[in-house]
């Protein structure tokens, strides 16, 4: 009796708030702290952020920028004045730091163009001695924008590329065997190329696969205690809001790794690992757990989990009926 009438004064509270923005605001101020977490987890992340000079999220973000601009029709003569100095000197600053390679190849062949390209105004000429001054490793060819002419061609018929997804399944049960990091990490390289929000990739793939560990890091995700003896390697994919300077981006961690993630999966699969995509609930105990496991930052969250393995051939496969084409599009 005391279970229902709860419910029900919970249904109640539910509706009386759900008529405005500002109702709802107060209903999550003072009736509950569901999102509590996540307002940590945002604010930590905006405040490093803007404390952070030379946030890597911030510069890939600029450099993304500038490549729009060189690809924009008709060309404009004159862009980016706004940021483009700021983003030369931050270059400038993660090098003596630390930058990784792809990053620093990527931003240099895109800045030489730029200043190839522009007409030349007081900012741009003093952003132009800046560059000038870095000297970049011996590299045989930076990148550049592109023509969709110039784009690879691919082979892969739509066929394959079905009947690889009908056989990526949520596998549960694993060999015996240890899982090859060189395989995990040939399978990320291939994730890295998913999609992403101004090219920020604010995401990290935390691996545990050492034996004593992994029977905690099977353990914490929900979805995962009725196969966790089972896992031989779990990957967390955790989410860096620090590389965001406003709220509005905030839900992009959780769009731009699940991006990566499949590609991730599907990946594994053609490299003969299986995988299960589990999800990560948001409930405050849990990511206390989880933190303190991985030693994460404030504005670090955790978006998903997934078990790696050899799949064991005599385990079971859900059958996992998909929806209809047609009930899940409505067109205009």
């Amino acid at each position: 009796m005391l279970a229902k009438c709860k419910r029900k004064a919970k249904e109640f509270a539910y509706g009386a708030f759900s008529n405005s923005p500002r109702f709802s605001t107060l209903f999550y101020t003072f009736l509950s702290n569901a999102f509590h977490g996540e307002h940590f987890t945002v604010v930590s992340g905006i405040f490093k952020n803007i404390k952070g000079k030379e946030n890597i999220g911030n510069f890939r973000r600029n450099i993304h920028r500038i490549e729009k601009g060189l690809i924009t029709f008709p060309l404009k003569p004159i862009f980016a004045e706004a940021y483009i100095f700021e983003t030369v000197q931050t270059l400038k600053t993660l090098i003596q730091k630390t930058i990784d390679p792809s990053t620093l190849i990527w931003s240099l062949g895109i800045l030489n163009q730029y200043f190839n390209t522009v007409e030349n105004t007081e900012v741009t000429l003093k952003a132009k001695k800046e560059f000038q001054q870095i000297r970049p490793p011996e590299i045989e060819k930076l990148p550049e924008t592109y023509l969709d002419s110039d784009r690879i061609i691919s082979n892969i018929s739509y066929k394959d590329f079905f009947e690889l997804n009908l056989r990526r399944r949520s596998v549960r049960y694993y060999q015996n065997k240890p899982v090859p990091r060189n395989l995990v990490e040939s399978a990320i390289k291939i994730a890295l190329q998913s999609p992403s929000g101004c090219n920020r990739q604010p995401f990290m793939f935390r691996i545990i696969d050492d034996p004593l560990l992994i029977r905690e890091a099977a353990h914490l995700p929900m979805g995962a205690t009725t196969f966790a003896e089972n896992i031989k390697m779990m990957i967390f994919i955790i989410g860096d809001l620090s590389n965001f300077f406003d709220e509005r981006d905030r839900h992009l961690i959780y769009i731009d790794a699940s991006l990566a993630a499949m590609n991730f999966v599907l990946t594994l699969e053609i490299l003969g690992l299986s995988s299960c995509i589990i999800n990560w609930s948001d409930i405050p105990a849990n990511d206390k757990k989880l933190k303190h496991f991985l030693k994460l930052k404030n504005w670090e969250q955790c978006v998903m989990s997934i078990s790696v393995g050899y799949a064991d051939p005599e385990g079971g496969i859900l059958s996992s009926v998909k929806k209809e084409v047609q009930s899940v599009i409505k067109y205009n």
